[in-house]
């Protein structure tokens, strides 16, 4: 009986193979194996329309997979920019947008100057129908202002005004203790701030790079005399922390959301004939003299600047210039013999506000 039982046989061992292969391995077998698939039909006689006819299930397949790539990514795409045109809706997003776009724009400027193709889609004509720049003769100076006042005499015309009063209740303004060390220390002895890098940085001084922090280490030391400098934070943290040393204006509606982008301007005894330009995004610019005072230039933007003049004021402490630059650039210089701080302010800006 014992001789009629099943024995089942051993079970073949399984063998792992020593390693496995990576995807340019794979790639390479592949390679070689069709290599060697058509030097043997070369050899075996094959005509190229008789190779094209055997080829032709692999070609398919090739194709379909292709096409089921092309068609994922287009539908991702779909997908993401549907995603995003929804986010934009919101404010705070659309900001975010705005400022990331403004920064690849700044960007590529050394390489493609796309300014004068924005600006030619505004000109005079249309930007101001009903009351032109070349209207303007002087900066006007104003206090006890009103925001309807200010937008419908002013913003909505673009035309810049200096609110004398407007920072009459900030506590920076209230204060003999607010210099240079305050900026200084603001950055320094924050570790946030000591790790950011400023969009912009421009200054009569040699950086070597775009260190904040060694920069103003060494403007910090009295032995550098005769500076100037002026750089914007577009970092989030940097943004929130100068805030520290500036509020809304009491002129401005509580519809105008926070500034998304801010400079410093300063200055210790520099005497230069030149102007400084700083260079703006286009939306509602307020610029608060906080100590000292700068002599400002806003120059009508091409084609606008044939039609229209220069306007030119001192902005003396406790002062703000407040104007859309849609059609304005702006340009400082320090005034002679005075250490000064300014700080500005970029807005989005809606006319309908």
């Amino acid at each position: 009986m014992s001789g009629n039982k099943c024995v089942k046989p051993p079970r073949k061992a399984y063998t792992k193979e020593p390693h496995e292969m990576t995807h340019s391995e794979k790639l390479r077998l592949i390679d070689d194996e069709l290599n060697s698939f058509y030097k043997y039909c070369q050899q075996a006689g094959f005509t190229e329309e008789e190779m094209d006819i055997i080829c032709q299930p692999l070609v398919a397949a090739m194709r379909r997979s292709w096409l089921q790539l092309v068609f994922r990514a287009t539908l991702i795409l779909i997908l993401l920019g549907t995603i995003a045109c929804l986010a934009a809706q919101l404010d705070f997003v659309g900001t975010h947008f705005s400022a990331i776009g403004r920064l690849l724009l700044i960007k590529v400027l050394p390489i493609w100057n796309w300014q004068p193709l924005y600006y030619e889609n505004y000109p005079c004509d249309t930007l101001l129908p009903l009351q032109t720049c070349e209207a303007l003769e002087t900066i006007d100076r104003l206090s006890d202002v009103r925001y309807r006042q200010l937008v419908d005499n002013y913003l909505s015309r673009d035309a810049p005004a200096i609110i004398t009063d407007a920072m009459d209740s900030w506590a920076v303004m209230n204060t003999d203790y607010f210099w240079f060390d305050n900026i200084t220390h603001l950055y320094l002895e924050n570790e946030r701030l000591m790790e950011t890098v400023p969009c912009a940085l421009t200054s009569n001084l040699r950086t070597g790079s775009s260190d904040l922090a060694a920069f103003l280490r060494r403007v910090h030391s009295p032995e550098v005399a005769k500076w100037f400098v002026h750089w914007q934070n577009c970092d989030i943290n940097a943004v929130k922390v100068l805030r520290k040393y500036y509020q809304r204006p009491y002129f401005l509606s509580s519809t105008v959301s926070p500034a998304h982008f801010n400079w410093v301007l300063m200055s210790s005894d520099y005497n230069s004939p030149s102007y400084k330009k700083v260079e703006l995004d286009s939306g509602l610019i307020a610029l608060a003299q906080l100590r000292g005072a700068t002599q400002l230039r806003l120059t009508p933007i091409n084609p606008c600047n044939s039609s229209c003049p220069e306007l030119i004021a001192d902005l003396q402490q406790g002062e703000m210039l407040v104007f859309t630059n849609l059609m304005w650039t702006l340009e400082y210089a320090p005034m002679r013999g005075l250490d000064n701080i300014a700080i500005l302010t970029e807005t989005v800006w809606e006319e309908d506000m």
